[in-house]
C-alpha cells in the first residue's frame, strides 16, 4: 500500500505539469499561436510542443510556465529523496489510474473561451490544483487511498494554514507538496497582478 500511495504522487504532478500547460496553449492559441489553433492538441506533452510554447512573449504564459518549472522541480526532488526510479514509477499503471482519480476528482473543464475568459479562469485552475495537491498530500500523511470525507471539508481552512505557514509536516514528502502549493500560490498572485 504505501509503495503505491508513494508511486502516485509524480503522477500527480505529471497531471499537473500537463494542465499549466494546456492553459498555456490554450492562452497562446487566442493570440500569439492561433495560426497553430486546432494543430496542436493543447494537451499535448511532447517536448517539441512544451518548448514551442517556451517561445511565446505572453506574461500570463510565462508564468504558467513558471508554475511548470516548480512542479518539474519539485517533481525532480520527489524522485530523489524516495529514491525511486523514474521510468519504473511512470511505467505503473496502477498509479497511473489512482493519480487519474485524484485528478479527474478536481478537474474542470471550462470550454472553449476568449483569452480574457481563460485569463479569469485561472484562478479556479489553480485553486483545483491545490486541491488535488492537498488531497495527495493527505493519502501521504495518513497512508490511505481512500481519504476521510472531512478531507474535503477542511482543505479551506487547511490550504491557507499551508499558505500562512501556518501548517507544518513531519513526513518530508508532505512538507515537499505543501512547499509546491505556497510556490503555485505566488504564480497565482502575479497572474491576478496582470489581469
Amino acid at each position: 500500500m504505501e509503495d503505491s500511495i508513494k508511486g502516485i504522487v509524480p503522477h500527480v504532478l505529471s497531471f499537473a505539469i500537463n494542465e499549466f500547460c494546456k492553459n498555456g496553449f490554450l492562452l497562446a492559441y487566442e493570440k500569439e499561436l492561433s495560426d497553430l489553433k486546432g494543430l496542436v492538441d493543447a494537451d499535448s506533452n511532447s517536448d517539441y510542443d512544451y518548448e514551442l510554447l517556451r517561445t511565446v512573449d505572453d506574461e500570463v504564459v510565462k508564468l504558467l510556465l513558471t508554475s511548470v518549472d516548480k512542479a518539474l522541480q519539485c517533481l525532480s526532488t520527489y524522485f530523489m529523496i524516495n529514491n525511486m526510479d523514474e521510468m519504473e514509477i511512470f511505467g505503473n499503471e496502477e498509479y497511473n489510474l489512482l493519480a487519474s482519480d485524484n485528478y479527474y476528482c478536481y478537474l474542470m473543464d471550462w470550454g472553449s473561451q476568449t483569452y480574457t475568459d481563460l485569463v479569469d479562469s485561472l484562478p479556479s485552475v489553480y485553486l483545483s490544483m491545490a486541491q488535488m495537491l492537498y488531497h495527495t498530500s493527505c493519502q501521504l500523511e495518513l497512508m490511505v487511498i481512500d481519504v476521510p470525507d472531512e478531507t474535503y471539508d477542511e482543505f479551506h481552512d487547511r490550504y491557507y494554514e499551508i499558505l500562512d505557514q501556518k501548517l507544518h509536516a513531519d513526513d518530508k514528502n508532505v512538507a515537499l507538496l505543501y512547499d509546491l502549493m505556497i510556490e503555485l500560490n505566488e504564480d497565482l498572485l502575479e497572474i491576478s497582478r496582470l489581469s
